[in-house]
């Protein structure tokens, strides 16, 4: 286990040393001295608010578990997968609905399709904010496809082998996700996505000037580092890594993609831990109550 903690660590250590060269600490201290209460409080109602949506979605693929349920659950695994390394944090979402009456197969599968909307609600968000900033037939053509693929994809589902667990996974799917609950998905993921970037953009916003759509292309870069197999302890220097890298793609200069990136990534831990931790009580003492 103290193995796995290793690698985290020294990403992490790398990325501090090179950040603090990078990145004054007055020229830190001066955002942070720039952020106002009322800011910080909006983009925690706003990161709540992605959390609902975000469970939403989560009630829809578990339909055996409450809204209470689900949201605990979420709230618990974003925390746990902050903080363990390697992804071990999963295995939280699947330990906590075992607790709760979900069979580790439900849990499973549907813990695979939302992860699938996740990644489709990135793109959405994406070009419908391009769509929203500059206009033009093009974006909105995209988004349409987009749309219309994630929700068309599911028929590939007839060619999954008749065998194993790919019959196991097919059986799944047919039985429990027709039209109107693939358009569900779709809408909560991006409603939970884009709120998200919503809490993130009004925490920057007082801090530095930035374009809406500049923004959330990084943003998508450092949310995107978070599927990775290994990232640094709490996702510090990878996070940072994939925001800066996707603002090469814009004007934003590295010295200010690695501030506004520090920034954004450390309020949205901030956010999961005061939401994981009373969750992970809550989740332990409803589970001691049950019969």
């Amino acid at each position: 286990m103290i193995r796995l903690f290793v690698v985290p660590s020294l990403i992490t250590l790398l990325f501090l040393y090179l950040f603090f060269k990078l990145v004054p600490l007055a020229d830190l201290k001066k955002a942070l001295e720039t952020l106002s209460f009322s800011s910080a409080l909006l983009s925690f109602l706003l990161y709540s608010l992605s959390q609902i949506f975000r469970s939403l979605r989560w009630k829809i693929l578990i339909d055996g578990l409450s809204l209470r349920d689900v949201f605990l659950i979420n709230s618990a695994n974003i925390f746990l997968n902050n903080l363990l390394p390697a992804r071990t944090g999963e295995l939280s979402w699947f330990y906590y609905a075992s607790r709760l009456g979900v069979k580790l197969r439900v849990s499973l599968w549907s813990f695979a399709v939302g992860r699938f909307y996740d990644l489709v609600a990135m793109v959405v968000s994406f070009f419908l904010l391009e769509l929203l900033v500059f206009g033009g037939i093009r974006y909105l053509l995209l988004l349409v496809l987009v749309g219309v693929l994630s929700v068309a994809l599911w028929e590939l589902k007839a060619l999954l082998p008749e065998r194993g667990k790919f019959k196991e996974l097919k059986g799944f799917l047919e039985r429990e996700f027709g039209f109107s609950k693939r358009v569900a998905l779709l809408f909560l993921s991006t409603a939970s996505f884009l709120t998200k970037g919503m809490c993130a953009f009004a925490l920057v916003v007082p801090l530095v000037k930035i374009e809406p759509s500049t923004f959330i292309l990084s943003f998508i870069g450092g949310e995107l580092t978070t599927v990775l197999p290994v990232h640094g302890f709490m996702g510090y220097g990878t996070y940072e890594a994939g925001f800066t890298i996707a603002s090469k793609l814009t004007e934003m200069s590295t010295h200010e993609a690695l501030k506004v990136g520090f920034l954004v990534h450390t309020f949205l831990l901030v956010s999961s831990t005061l939401w994981g931790v009373p969750s992970i009580w809550l989740l332990h003492t409803f589970s001691r109550k049950s019969p």
